[in-house]
């Protein structure tokens, strides 16, 4: 649970008597690899800490499976609108390799939320980061070029070109896999 402890003290400072509390709420789940985390149309039981692993978050569109999004070690994964919703979601989270994740339930985030005050704070600092994250992420999708959002990437998560197939990445950018490769074989 040291991995639950890092991870929430990004945000929250919890006392030795909060933590006693939170931290049992936080199970360990084991997924194979492209095995689903959680399927389009079904309701997301959990948020989770990436233990270890990738995963992709992504959506079926006129035939193509669209990537916005990939989760690794020290992340959130999930599909987070859902799991507030409790309503279906509406991407894939599928695991690229075998991924180890820490989750925790809606129920025993909402208790927690009622039971240990300063986790009110986290769930609002959670919901900002998500926010903020999604909106730069539309804005380069919609102000960059293909070698800008590519360049962005590689600073950002270089691992990825080594964990993930070329086409997801290809799709997380908005590009076709050839610019990718190109971008790739070119671009230093």
């Amino acid at each position: 649970m040291e991995l639950v402890r890092r991870t929430l003290q990004r945000y929250i400072d919890p006392t030795d008597r909060e933590w006693a509390i939170i931290l049992p709420c936080w199970k360990e789940f084991h997924f194979p690899r492209k095995s689903f985390i959680c399927a389009a149309g079904k309701v997301e039981e959990h948020f989770y800490i990436v233990r270890d692993g990738v995963q992709r978050l992504s959506f079926p569109h006129d035939g193509e499976d669209i990537c916005v999004g990939f989760s690794y070690d020290g992340s959130w994964s999930g599909e987070y609108a859902s799991f507030v919703t409790r309503k279906p979601a509406r991407f894939d989270v599928v695991a690229v390799t075998d991924s180890t994740l820490l989750g925790i339930t809606y129920e025993d985030l909402q208790r927690l939320y009622r039971e240990v005050p300063v986790m009110e704070r986290f769930g609002r600092l959670i919901l900002e980061e998500v926010l903020v994250g999604r909106g730069v992420r539309e804005v380069e999708l919609l102000s960059l070029t293909a070698e800008e959002r590519y360049r962005r990437l590689v600073a950002r998560s270089p691992h990825l070109l080594q964990l993930v197939p070329q086409k997801d990445i290809a799709s997380y950018l908005r590009m076709t896999p050839e610019t990718f490769s190109r971008l790739r074989r070119t671009v230093q």
